[in-house]
């Protein structure tokens, strides 16, 4: 069971004021209860935990006991990103994000797969400095370490432990999902959005981490960016724009090296002789490369 706050915290506006969070288990629209819990009709309970975000992934909705990315994972992102090493990333998706959005009401903006939180913050402070007044701002990931980090960053979006597959919202009311270096559902993507909704992806170019990939691997491939369309175009999407933001970055001592891996699925697949061959490192210039792709619901 989370723990429940205090009764003179109150939830973020948007998301849960309208009525557009949905029961993962009934799927009828849940209502709040004193800024303590979503209640949906039939009785279905959740609360709000102390950190300021619900856990909506119900245990026969769980792959694993504790699914998506491990507490050290989500703090060694966090510190990479809130080093600034990703900016350019997030200052080009916030951007377009509030072009999108600008000249629109009521505009509802998912961040599918959000992490720790990160671009939706950026995103957040990008519309509050020059965006529309009508927008409404929810992340969900599967990773409970990740909500956990991620509420503490912005106590006006709403935040939940979800996955893609199910996502937590009355359908359809999402005018723009945000799926950064994520894993799309393209079922679930186009039952959440109305027509004229949009979907901007971000994800891995061809040169992504080129420097690092080649120290840690014998062999390394530069493949086109990562995941292709043809999923998203048989539910109907059109790819509309693309893309790409390419810098290099400097890392510097062992530790900030050592994030930079620990954060990515290479952490995961790296052989020991590539391991100890990066772990020797006191500095490296690494490129980020990424696909920026919008793309169009009829």
């Amino acid at each position: 069971m989370t723990a429940i706050i205090s009764n003179n915290e109150k939830p973020a506006p948007g998301f849960v004021a309208r009525g557009l969070v949905a029961c993962p288990i009934c799927a009828a629209a849940t209502a709040d209860h004193a800024g303590r819990a979503l209640i949906c009709p039939s009785g279905h309970s959740f609360d709000r935990a102390r950190e300021g975000y619900y856990n909506l992934l119900v245990v026969q909705h769980k792959a694993s006991r504790d699914p998506g990315d491990s507490k050290p994972m989500v703090a060694a992102r966090r510190r990479i990103l809130d080093a600034g090493v990703y900016a350019p990333v997030a200052e080009q998706v916030s951007a377009r994000v509030v072009e999108l959005a600008r000249g629109r009401t009521d505009f509802a903006i998912l961040d599918a797969g959000c992490g720790e939180g990160y671009y939706l913050e950026a995103i957040a402070a990008a519309l509050k400095a020059g965006g529309p007044d009508g927008y409404r701002l929810a992340g969900i990931d599967i990773s409970k370490w990740a909500m956990q980090a991620a509420a503490k960053r912005n106590r006006d979006i709403f935040w939940a432990v979800g996955s893609n597959k199910r996502m937590p919202f009355t359908q359809p009311c999402l005018d723009l999902i945000v799926c950064m270096f994520g894993f799309p559902v393209w079922e679930s993507f186009a039952a959440a959005q109305p027509s004229g909704g949009h979907v901007l992806l971000v994800d891995p170019a061809p040169d992504h981490l080129i420097e690092l990939r080649t120290i840690i691997y014998p062999t390394v491939a530069r493949a086109e960016a990562q995941g292709s369309l043809d999923a998203a175009e048989r539910t109907g999407y059109r790819r509309v724009e693309q893309q790409r933001v390419t810098f290099t970055i400097e890392l510097v001592g062992r530790a900030q090296i050592a994030d930079l891996l620990a954060m990515t699925p290479h952490d995961h697949r790296a052989p020991q002789a590539g391991r100890e061959s990066l772990a020797a490192r006191e500095q490296l210039t690494v490129t980020v490369d990424v696909a920026l792709r919008l793309l169009s619901k009829p």
